[in-house]
């Protein structure tokens, strides 16, 4: 799975590069919302999912979410916010978010949502533990 993350934060980068370190993902980073509109739009771009933080410079997640959606309706996107009201959480599913992920996070709920959105399998539950 190639995984769009969207957030200008590289500790966040870091961070989400560790917990999902032993899956089957691929990590591609941009550091805001203008960097992954300009992304998706290069020819040959393959992603199957964005993770979009809300608060960023230049262009938001929120900004660049109704762009991201005129240009790739299949891609799912997660957003990634510590605004949790309920009109925050509306506003980003109206605008085409597939589901919302609130700061912070643990590893389980992050692997549990990209699975939620994504309908595939992101770590292997069945072997043996670690």
């Amino acid at each position: 799975m190639k995984i769009l993350l969207v957030d200008d934060s590289k500790s966040v980068h870091a961070l989400l590069e560790e917990m999902l370190d032993g899956c089957p993902v691929t990590l591609q980073h941009v550091y805001n919302g203008k960097q992954a509109v300009e992304a998706i739009q290069v020819e040959g771009f393959q992603a199957d999912l964005v993770i979009l933080d809300w608060e960023m410079p230049q262009m938001t997640g929120i900004e660049a979410l109704p762009e991201i959606r005129r240009i790739r309706k299949d891609l799912f996107v997660l957003m990634m916010t510590s605004l949790n009201t309920m009109s925050h959480i509306s506003e980003a599913l109206e605008k085409g978010a597939n589901d919302y992920l609130i700061k912070p996070f643990t590893r389980d709920i992050l692997i549990g949502k990209i699975e939620q959105v994504t309908g595939s399998e992101v770590e292997n539950r069945g072997g043996s533990a670690a």
